[in-house]
């Protein structure tokens, strides 16, 4: 027999055998897991949401240049020097000018160099391959080659007003750098600043700065909850810009045992209804409904127990203004003026305000006692660690 035919005869008897194997008439697995009592399922943790604010100052001014980038560009004027065709004086000066004369008397006070910002350095000299400075030299700084400049031109009173050329450019150190005053937007211009509050009633305790915060309340979606919150805490002296519709960060606070949640907000007036009873039924219809009912989802959240604080923290910049104390006497003359306006019901107090159904709500606000701009490295030893940790990545290094 051939060799194809012993290959296909013993195809054919494989084929044959298998159609002969019977059936599996096991009864079908309907089940994965293996067979046993059901596992019950662990409680999930219930959370309060709160909508917290970064609020930021952008740098003002470029950083001071490293030690290494001050040698490099000097260095770079002085290979540039090295490799340009030399100065034509002539095209510049007449010959027998003042203009001519206070020029030259100037470049040999040089050295012989025409330019005014690489220090005494001459590119067409048997040394003139020598052109990095040493450590400690401070003929490439900044503030050097702008005192340098103001000196030769004799004019420090009108640049500076002090007739000093110490004193000349702007001052990259405020006043409120001397005086260590936290609360100025004017100090540390070349670092971003954060707002860190203090809420009264926590005097004594370590680490209680953070980051503006509040309860969201009804409907309110993030963003609109920090905006409120900013507003309401912080009066409305500061023009902000919020970044984005998604938080950049959160932090989750938990309870050593489940509490009350604080500062429930109430979605009934509290001014002109009693609260509902509570044999009576909740609806979320906004036509059929009272202004005075509590929606259902509001009504279920003030029976229950709460293990912690969930605070989404959405980020937003500051273009104008500062922020404003409830106690100072603007904010209470602006409190004033609304109540008189009519744009809160009398005793209304702050911290409140209307929902979406036309009714006053409680916010729960807590009122700040006291605020900070404060840089990165300097908000990781206010607060506390834990919160540090959680909150150390939204913060930018500049």
């Amino acid at each position: 027999m051939a060799p194809r035919s012993r290959g296909a005869k013993r195809i054919t008897d494989a084929f044959a055998t298998a159609q002969k194997i019977a059936p599996d008439t096991s009864p079908p697995i309907t089940q994965l897991s293996p067979s046993g009592p059901s596992a019950s399922q662990a409680t999930q943790p219930t959370y309060a949401i709160r909508a917290g604010i970064v609020l930021s100052r952008p740098p003002l001014i470029t950083p001071d240049p490293h030690p290494f980038e001050t040698a490099y560009y000097l260095y770079q004027r002085r290979l540039n020097e090295r490799l340009v065709l030399p100065f034509t004086q002539y095209f510049y000066y007449r010959r027998n000018t003042p203009a001519f004369e206070h020029w030259r008397k100037h470049r040999r006070e040089r050295g012989g160099v025409a330019t005014r910002d690489i220090g005494n350095y001459n590119a067409y000299t048997p040394e003139s391959w020598n052109d990095e400075v040493l450590i400690g030299d401070e003929t490439g700084k900044p503030e050097r080659i702008v005192e340098n400049l103001i000196t030769e031109e004799g004019r420090q009173a009108e640049f500076t007003g002090r007739g000093d050329s110490k004193f000349a450019g702007l001052r990259r150190a405020t006043e409120a750098d001397v005086k260590g005053d936290l609360r100025s937007l004017e100090r540390r211009l070349q670092r971003t600043l954060y707002l860190l509050v203090k809420t009264k009633g926590s005097v004594g305790k370590q680490g209680d700065w953070r980051f503006p915060s509040g309860p969201v309340v009804g409907f309110e979606g993030l963003k609109e909850a920090a905006q409120r919150i900013l507003f309401s805490s912080l009066g409305p002296n500061m023009n902000t810009f919020f970044v984005g519709n998604h938080p950049v960060g959160h932090y989750i606070a938990r309870f050593s045992s489940p509490q009350a949640p604080p500062s429930t907000p109430q979605m009934y007036n509290p001014l002109h209804s009693p609260p509902p009873a509570e044999s009576k039924q909740a609806t979320t219809d906004l036509a059929d409904s009272d202004a005075s009912t509590p929606l259902k989802q509001d009504l279920a959240a003030t029976q229950a127990l709460i293990d912690g604080e969930k605070t989404f923290f959405m980020k937003a910049r500051i273009m104008a203004g500062q922020a404003d104390l409830p106690s100072s006497p603007s904010q209470t003359a602006r409190e004033s003026t609304n109540a008189a306006a009519g744009d809160l019901p009398a005793g209304v107090e702050r911290g409140s305000a209307r929902d979406k159904k036309g009714t006053v709500v409680d916010l729960g606000l807590e009122e700040i006692e006291d605020f900070k701009w404060l840089s990165k490295d300097e908000v990781e030893t206010t607060v506390q660690p834990e919160y540090w940790r959680s909150v150390k990545n939204m913060l930018v290094a500049q």
